[in-house]
């Protein structure tokens, strides 16, 4: 099987994506996509050897050169213009890692695979679930201690309606009791502290807040020295830094909704509310945490040994479990 990949070489989360396929499955041709955007990101391509780059929207010529000789295609989320139609006429199948809130029932590939179990049911007929690998090998396991007090919440770009729940987070770190330091990783400098000014918030003495606006070439590095991951993330599919801490061995808070309660251990998830919803290519429900409810989830595994030495050893066996190691296997099955 000769195997093309569509990627993206920045350091977002379609970048780190695809970079993880070309790095497991090795394909024989890589297309690099730099895409058009107000805010232009920086490339990483030596991270894609041999790749052909393409700055804008590919044109149907350079998916005639791409497809030559190629049996299938892996694309996430986007097949990036006019891929399908050039793919069929050349005989060449199409696998498309489609993120629900993004589905385009426009898009034509051979086989929709869907990351997560959100919304499957509305993912077209024949679809299948093909989770995100983890990839083990860029988190060497070290020594918990016996409770939390390092807490990680990755912002990233920040996403339409707060997406990751970071006010949600700010609120609740006004009730925590327990002595601990929360970092805060944010690719947009200034827009935590917007947040904390706007909203008027004041940290107790107990909570140390440290804010990282730094661009992270190596992504596994911010989960180095953390005990736990907050993320009230308020709507969404697959969550990259969900996975990337599980590979890191610590536990994830994030709400009770679908799909977090698909994968995660219930004892980790905390109860939300539907509080609005809004349309991107698909209706999207979004919900709130109560501050007061999150904190308790972060002093449970603050204060409680049992409560969290048990989490860790739960993420041990996640992490063993959505490896690249064990899912290889699935990919190859699909993509063949």
């Amino acid at each position: 099987m000769r195997l093309g990949l569509i990627a993206r070489a920045d350091n977002r989360g379609l970048g780190q994506q695809t970079w993880a396929v070309q790095r497991n499955l090795q394909p024989a041709k890589t297309m690099v996509v730099d895409c058009p955007s107000m805010q232009p990101l920086q490339l990483h391509t030596d991270r894609f050897p041999g790749a052909h780059i393409v700055r804008g929207l590919p044109t149907e010529h350079d998916y005639a050169q791409f497809l030559d000789g190629l049996d299938v295609v892996y694309t996430a989320e986007t097949g990036y213009g006019d891929l399908w139609s050039v793919a069929q006429r050349m005989g060449v199948k199409t696998v498309l890692h489609a993120n629900y809130e993004f589905l385009d029932p426009r898009d034509q590939p051979t086989v929709w695979a869907a990351p997560s179990l959100w919304n499957f049911d509305r993912f077209p007929a024949g679809a299948t679930h093909l989770p995100v690998p983890i990839e083990t090998d860029r988190f060497p396991l070290t020594d918990k201690p016996l409770t939390a007090s390092r807490f990680l919440h990755v912002v990233g770009r920040p996403a339409i309606h707060d997406r990751n729940g970071t006010l949600d987070l700010l609120l609740a770190l006004q009730h925590v009791t327990a002595t601990i330091t929360v970092t805060m990783t944010c690719q947009v400098a200034g827009y935590v502290g917007s947040l904390i000014g706007d909203h008027q918030i004041r940290t107790p003495e107990n909570v140390t807040l440290r804010l990282d606006s730094a661009d992270h070439d190596f992504y596994w590095t911010i989960y180095d020295n953390q005990d736990a991951l907050i993320l009230p993330r308020r709507f969404g599919g697959l969550c990259l830094p969900a996975n990337e801490a599980v590979g890191a061995g610590i536990p994830v808070i994030m709400p009770d909704i679908d799909p977090n309660n698909t994968w995660l251990p219930a004892e980790w998830l905390t109860p939300s509310i539907v509080a609005g919803d809004f349309r991107a290519k698909q209706h999207i429900f979004w919900h709130r945490t109560d501050p007061h409810v999150l904190a308790a989830k972060i002093d449970q595994l603050a204060l409680d040994n049992d409560f969290y030495v048990r989490a860790v050893a739960k993420a041990h066996l996640l992490r063993e479990q959505l490896s690249w190691e064990s899912l290889t296997p699935q990919y190859r099955e699909v993509l063949a």
